[in-house]
């Protein structure tokens, strides 16, 4: 079999955050994560390494292949994922949506399927809360990277209630703090 799919998913940051009542908003930055996945036949293993922070917890990633495996009826294939990204993990710029994002394309693309748009960043949104890794979903964090530009969405009901474009291109400085702070801590 020896299937392999790549993609990439680019980064957001929150505009509203919706953990107070289930509605947020988020925008699209230019940073971004990688994603491969290389399909192992007669295997249930789901191998995972996340570059260039190898200690990070990889349950997110094997919770979206096993997710993506389910909705295709896929049984008794493995895989092996590989996650490159630019994002700093737990500094509130969405690396948990991103990633999901890009392994959902990245496990797609190994097994030659194809999602519309909403149901990839829907398994990539069930993927996290199964996970563990965020409190909503963080529907707007992932469509904001999915579909970049600003987003304003009921992560409750997982719509999009208004996308746009803003009118002129802004520059956005970011501050990273040292320390991690990660969602599900919260």
């Amino acid at each position: 079999m020896a299937k392999i799919g790549e993609a990439i998913a680019f980064g957001a940051a929150t505009i509203v955050n919706a953990i107070a009542i289930g509605k947020g908003s988020a925008f699209g930055i230019n940073l971004w994560t990688k994603a491969r996945v290389e399909l192992k036949e007669n295997s249930r293993t789901i191998k995972v390494k996340i570059l260039p922070d190898v200690g990070e917890n990889p349950r997110l990633a094997k919770k979206v292949v096993k997710k993506v495996f389910k909705r295709f009826n896929v049984e008794g294939v493995g895989a092996r994922v590989e996650t490159e990204s630019n994002i700093p993990i737990a500094k509130g710029l969405k690396s948990s949506s991103v990633a999901a994002n890009a392994v959902v394309l990245a496990t797609l693309a190994a097994l030659g399927e194809k999602l519309n748009d909403l149901e990839v960043v829907k398994l990539g949104v069930e993927a996290a809360i199964e996970s563990g890794v965020t409190i909503t979903g963080a529907f707007d964090d992932a469509c904001a990277s999915y579909f970049g530009n600003v987003v304003i969405t009921n992560n409750l009901k997982r719509k999009v209630e208004r996308f746009f474009k803003p009118e002129e291109e802004y520059e956005v400085l970011i501050y990273v703090p040292e320390i991690k702070s990660y969602t599900s801590a919260v």
